[in-house]
This record gives C-alpha cells, structure tokens and sequence, in this order.
C-alpha cells in the first residue's frame, strides 16, 4: 500500500552506498528544489541506500509534502518576519534604524536557518529517504 508521501521510482545506479534514482515530476514538485530536474517531466535524487536496492529497482521513496511545507516555511517565512520585526521596531526611532535593524534582523534569519539545516542535516528529518522495494506486479 503506497503512502501519500510515496513516489515510485526506478534505481539509476548505486554508487558507494548511495542510489540514484529517477522519478517523473509531479504538479507539486515545480519548483521545490529537493531534487535535480531532468529533462522537462523528470527528476533524480541521491538518496542512502538503506534498504540494499539494485540498480534497475523500482523503489517508493518518501517526500512527504508536510516536511515540503515545513521547509518552505522556515525558509521564505522566518526571514520575512525577522526582516518586518526589524523595519518596524527600527523605524520607531529613525528610517535609517528601521532599514539597518531590518537588514541585520533579516542577515540573522540566515544564520538561525544555517544552524537548523546543519541539525536538520544531522537527523536527517527533512531528506527524503526510500521506504520499501516494489515488486514487478506493484
């Protein structure tokens, strides 16, 4: 039974641990980012081989849309709001602290977003990863 994160792809090559594998692009998958784009309906990623796939293997990987939402978030949003927080406590006193304040504030974001990607890294909770083997009749 395919989860609602589940993509079906197929095993390019293995490499040192590592597979690549194909996907055809989805609707919500236009500008994510999280995988190379190939050609205008495809796209590939390089994912641990966790479950000893082979190359020529159609496998279910998970990109589950909430973890999608979830960076995307932390990505266009807390810079946004830090960039607002600091125009607007800034602006308080003169236009120039307004600017500088929210300039620092939004430089800040990036720095706070280097420290979640290094831990995100670290536990690996927005990396997609391959959930099962298919067999040839799935």
């Amino acid at each position: 039974m395919e989860n609602k994160g589940d993509h079906i792809g197929l095993v390019m090559s293995i490499k040192d641990g590592t597979a690549q594998i194909r996907f055809l692009r989805g609707s919500a998958c236009a500008h994510c980012g999280a995988c190379l784009t190939v050609g205008d309906s495809e796209m590939e990623i390089s994912l641990p081989n966790t479950l000893g796939a082979k190359e020529g293997d159609r496998v279910a990987v998970d990109l589950s849309p909430k973890r999608v939402v979830q960076a995307s978030l932390l990505a266009y949003a807390v810079p946004l709001v830090l960039l607002i927080a600091g125009v607007f406590i800034g602006s308080r006193y003169t236009d120039w602290a307004g600017l500088a304040l929210g300039v620092g504030a939004c430089g800040l974001s990036y720095l706070i977003l280097r420290l979640v990607e290094k831990k995100s890294v670290k536990n690996k909770s927005f990396q997609p990863h391959m959930t099962r083997i298919l067999d040839d009749w799935e």
